[in-house]
């Protein structure tokens, strides 16, 4: 998929490492302005190893590194995307969008009904990429401790 555009997407193998993927993962976050940080900074290989044991992981690949991941996992009879992270010096070029496609294939694939995912209120630019691949913001909820929402939820019917 997307090899037009120097990447492809596939679903995780071992040809690279937990230790990658989380590696990707934390630097896409790490530096987003966002309260609370996200808590995959606290995560560990040995969490996405347990992660991957109920979850799939579909990854962007350039040049045989990776470029760009999301976690997908059964969810009241839709398929939860989370985690979705481009690398820094990716992004702007179709990987998240490519990622989400992909992750709806997969969505299709297991017969779920729709797509679920959440979005930090803080991050405009992610919820218009969210909503540019057809979900809607269906609630708005807060991160424990805080009195105003901090994230949505968000749903893409199939």
């Amino acid at each position: 998929m997307r090899a037009d555009e120097g990447f492809t997407v596939q679903r995780f193998d071992r040809t690279f490492t937990v230790e990658g993927l989380l590696a990707l993962v934390q630097d896409a976050f790490r530096d987003l302005p966002i309260d609370p940080p996200s808590s995959v900074l606290a995560e560990t290989a040995a969490d996405f190893t347990r992660r991957l044991e109920s979850e799939e992981a579909l990854v962007a690949v350039a040049g045989g590194r990776l470029v760009g991941g999301v976690f997908c996992a059964p969810r009241e009879e839709g398929l939860y995307v989370g985690r979705l992270a481009v690398r820094a010096d990716q992004r702007h070029r179709g990987v998240a969008g490519a990622l989400l496609d992909a992750a709806k294939v997969e969505a299709r694939r297991i017969g779920a009904a729709r797509v679920l995912l959440s979005a930090r209120i803080a991050l405009p630019g992610n919820v218009a990429l969210f909503e540019r691949h057809g979900f809607v913001v269906v609630g708005e909820r807060c991160h424990p401790g805080f009195e105003t929402p901090t994230f949505y939820d968000m749903e893409l019917r199939l």
